[in-house]
This record gives structure tokens, sequence and C-alpha cells, in this order.
């Protein structure tokens, strides 16, 4: 009966007798929205009204998973404007390895790809030859232009790419603001920085990021792990010169009143950063009103986070671009406690957590203890270690793999352990000295291998451990694996013809991003992806 009813319905449009329906307009502007280690629980932990807004009017997707490996904000930045999982995209972790010589200093040689300059990455997305959102907005809609902005200069390089027109991020400590007699301020640098951020010097623009002004993080366990520096995330106190994820969302608002942008990605870092020192989902205590410990602390940093948001929809208002910009609000991978830290819990610690190796400027030889095993092979040209394991070996024959993971097995808290076997890695256990949850033994088995191999090519890692919910080899709250927490991330889209308040249970992965705003603006990708375009409910 529904079924005839519908028929005689679109008879009768066709027939000219009642109206149709008008197709959904179409965006013309797509601004993309990163909370840096962002869980989807915030938005009620703190009460995150704007966001919680965001989700009323457009559709969120409480399934959704960022769905690779590294789970790193210098990959996944990549992935979502390229549409490409890490083996396509030319890096797939924190460190790189350069299989090929793009960088020109030798064939084999290792990167700590966060501290890559854009030239460098740029390089490697030439390399591989694929279009980024940039280039699409660019041949949809010439003239127009795409913006990167965010505190992380490997975030906005890596985002937005060679074809970003606008990229805006903090340089070093180059400027001399307050006359201390020390370059300890920061200010806009990146690419075509505009006139109006970086003029007059010591501007608003430019913010305190004193190593003295470290709000006690620099004494304070674990936080001393990975202290804050001045203002670069948290926004400080004075008015003229606030940092953080106000100064980003400040520059992005700038730009979209003087530049005649057709995309944006604003990538606010705080909440990394607070993550990062005091454990994430575990920091929740509300402190006193106006004092260190509350803008040091996670619940000030995701409400101000929120705040941002919510100033950025108002400009958008404002200029009346909103009904003409579909949002995307989500998180470059979400984030997990360390209630098993199986680092070195002293300060300044957190680099030699993380890394084990030597490259081109930067050297990290001092391991902690959990990792002497691995050390111990005599073997190991590099790691990289946080919510999972990744080794790359100076003889990656498969018998040394296969010997590296049977080591990796004993290690602390280790669940599941591969090793690249061509372009996908092979399981090679998870029988070790760590039983697995029910809970956690679910998970990997939808998942492990699935996001273990979405890092499989010449520059990854020869060697995977998976580890344990709740355990890090870095700092107090950490990412880069596979685990739940890690991989669930916030999926809201809010525009033009996007249905308000629904929240379909599909999955939606951090890959399928570039392919649904191309789909819902109307554009037609020119070059595989490995993401798919997500079918956004319209009104009724």
């Amino acid at each position: 009966m529904k079924m005839n009813r519908m028929r005689v319905a679109l008879a009768l449009c066709l027939a000219g007798a009642l109206g149709c329906p008008k197709p959904a307009a179409k965006p013309t502007r797509v601004l993309i929205v990163v909370m840096d280690q962002m869980r989807p629980e915030y938005v009620d932990l703190f009460d995150m009204t704007n966001v919680r807004a965001l989700m009323a009017g457009g559709v969120s997707y409480p399934n959704a998973y960022l769905g690779h490996m590294a789970a790193e904000t210098v990959i996944s930045h990549g992935v979502m404007t390229s549409g490409l999982l890490p083996k396509h995209m030319g890096w797939s972790d924190e460190v790189y390895r350069d299989a090929d010589n793009v960088l020109g200093r030798g064939a084999g040689g290792f990167n700590v790809s966060a501290s890559m300059s854009s030239a460098e990455f740029f390089s490697l997305m030439t390399a591989r030859g694929y279009p980024k959102l940039g280039d699409y907005l660019h041949q949809a809609f010439p003239g127009t232009k795409f913006i990167a902005v965010g505190e992380k200069n490997y975030a906005v390089y890596t985002a937005g790419g060679p074809s970003a027109d606008i990229i805006v991020t903090f340089s070093g400590r180059n400027f001399d603001c307050d006359a201390a007699g020390t370059n300890n301020w920061r200010g806009p640098t990146g690419v075509n920085v505009p006139a109006y951020l970086s003029d007059p010097a010591c501007g608003r623009f430019y913010i305190n990021s004193s190593k003295s002004l470290d709000y006690a993080t620099k004494t304070t366990a674990p936080a001393w792990m990975y202290p804050e520096d001045g203002n670069r995330f948290f926004p400080g106190r004075d008015p003229d010169h606030l940092g953080g994820d106000t100064w980003a969302a400040d520059a992005a608002m700038a730009m979209m009143e003087n530049e005649p942008w057709s995309g944006m990605l604003i990538t606010f870092g705080a909440i990394d950063k607070a993550g990062h020192m005091w454990g994430g989902l575990t920091d929740v205590t509300a402190y006193a009103a106006g004092s260190d410990d509350e803008m040091s602390h996670l619940r000030f940093i995701a409400r101000n986070a929120d705040a941002q948001l919510g100033r950025v929809i108002d400009k958008l208002r404002a200029l009346g671009q909103l009904d003409e910009t579909l949002i995307v609000l989500t998180a470059d991978h979400g984030g997990s406690p360390s209630t098993h830290h199986d680092g070195v819990n002293q300060a300044a610690r957190s680099d030699f957590n993380w890394y084990y190796g030597q490259d081109p400027d930067e050297t990290y030889l001092q391991p902690s203890p959990s990792l002497s095993a691995l050390v111990g092979t005599g073997n190991v040209a590099f790691s990289y270690q946080d919510t999972a394991i990744r080794t790359w070996l100076a003889d990656a024959s498969l018998t040394r793999k296969q010997e590296a993971a049977m080591v990796m097995r004993s290690m602390p808290d280790v669940i599941a352990t591969y090793y690249l076997n061509g372009d996908y890695y092979q399981l090679d256990t998870d029988e070790t000295s760590t039983q697995m949850t029910t809970e956690e033994r679910d998970w990997w088995a939808l998942h492990g291998n699935e996001l273990v191999d979405t890092m499989a090519a010449p520059w990854a890692p020869d060697v995977v451990g998976l580890l344990r919910d709740e355990t890090s080899y870095g700092v107090a709250g950490d990412h880069g694996g596979a685990q739940r927490p890690v991989q669930h991330i916030p999926m809201v889209l809010s525009g033009p013809g996007i249905a308000a308040g629904t929240t379909p249970l599909q999955p939606f992965r951090c890959v399928d991003i570039l392919p649904t705003v191309l789909d819902r603006m109307g554009i037609a990708p020119t070059a595989p992806l490995d993401g798919a375009a997500v079918p956004l409910p319209a009104p009724r």
C-alpha cells in the first residue's frame, strides 16, 4: 500500500499536479574541525554544549572509528584530506623509513616525521601522486582557497599538503615580544601566511611560549613527562595574546572574513596536550576558577575547545556563510589513560619513552627498561612505542622479523604481535604473557588485522605489538594503537541537505571523510580512494 502511494505521488509530481520536492542544496564550502584526541564521552562529561548543538542540528555516528594505524596526529590529518590509508599515503607512523630515498638523504634512512618540514611532507605526497581536498576544491570552485590552521605544524602540513593555498601554524620561539632579552615568543608561520596575521610583529597572533611559563607542569607528575611551554596550547591570561585553541579559532575567523575560501581545516590541539599530560578520561577533577591548575587540566581545555567551535560557527553565521557550509567535526584519534604505564615517569622523559633510535638531527638512545629485551637483540634500527609498539629492524629478513616478533610477545602488556610480510602483516601469535579480557579480544578479533594492515608499506615498521587497554609505553595518556578507546572518535556532519538529530549506526572511518565530503558537494573523485562515501540522511 505504501509503495502504491509513493508511485501515485511520483506520477502526480511528474504530471505537474503535485509539487515535487526540490533536490537538497549542495554546499559550496566545507569546514573540517578536528579536536585532537577528543573522545566522544567528553561531550557529556564536560558539558560541551556547542558540540551537542552541532550534533542536534546534523548527523552523528556513534559507531565511528578511526580505522587505521598509527592512530596519530601526523597520520590522521593526511588520511582525512586524501581519502587514503597510510600504506598508500606515503608515511605510516611518527617514524618514517625513507625506503625510496624520496628526501634525498639516502635510501633506508630514518626520520621522525613530526619534526619534518612542510617541504619534506609535500615531497612525500608528490612522490605518491595523489590529489588532496584542496585540489578537488580548486577544480570545482576556481579562484577559491583551501586553508589549514592549527597549533601543530605537522597537523596542518599533512592536512593541507602542496595544494593548500594558506597554511598557518606556530613557528619556534623566534621573537622577543616582551623585551626579556630572549626569543621566547611564537608567531604565525607556514605557507602564504596573510600579512594581517603576521603584521605587526608581536601583534595579536604572537604568543608567550616561554619555558618558564609552564603552569607547574614541569615539576608535577605525570605531566612533567610532557610539560606545557607557555601558551602554545593553553590560552593564558593575556587578552591581547591568547594562545592554544583560542589562537587557532581567531586566526581561522580572520581568514574566513578576508579570503575567498571554499575549504578550511581547523585543528584544535589542546585536548591532546592535556590528555597526554594527565591521562585523558581519568582527568576529571574541577579546579579553582582562575588557577593554573584549572587552565592546565582537561575540563577547562575541553570546554575552551567547545567554546571556540561555537565562536567559529557564530562567525560563519555572521558572514552569511553558514547555510552554504558543510561542517565536519571529528578527531584525529581517541585516547587512553595509561593505567598500565610501561615507560619511565620522570621529568622531560616523553621523547625517550616514545622513541628509540637516531635520525639526522635527533638522538633517543635512553630506552625504558620495558624495552630492554627488544633492544637487547641488537637488531633494532628504530622503535616507536605508545599504545602499540612499532619497530624497524636493521636486518629485516623474514627470519629476523619472526625472531623479533617472538621477543615482543614477552614484553609487558603485549596482547598480539605481527611482522611485515610484503604488503600485509602476518599475525605471529596472540598467545603472549598478557591475557586479553573478553572485551579486548572481541575488539581485536574484529579489527586487529584490519588496523595493522593499513600501515603495510616499505616505509612501515617491520614488527608490531598491540597492547592491552589502558596501557602505554609513552606518557600518562596516549594513543597510536588499535585499542577501542584509541580508535573510537566523534563524527558529526552538519549543513545544507542533512537531516537534523540523526544517529545512523553504520561505521564511519577517518578515510571516509574525503569521499563523503566530495559526494555531498557533488565533486567526482579523479583518483582511486581507500575510503568510501557514506550516504548522509536527508530531511524528510
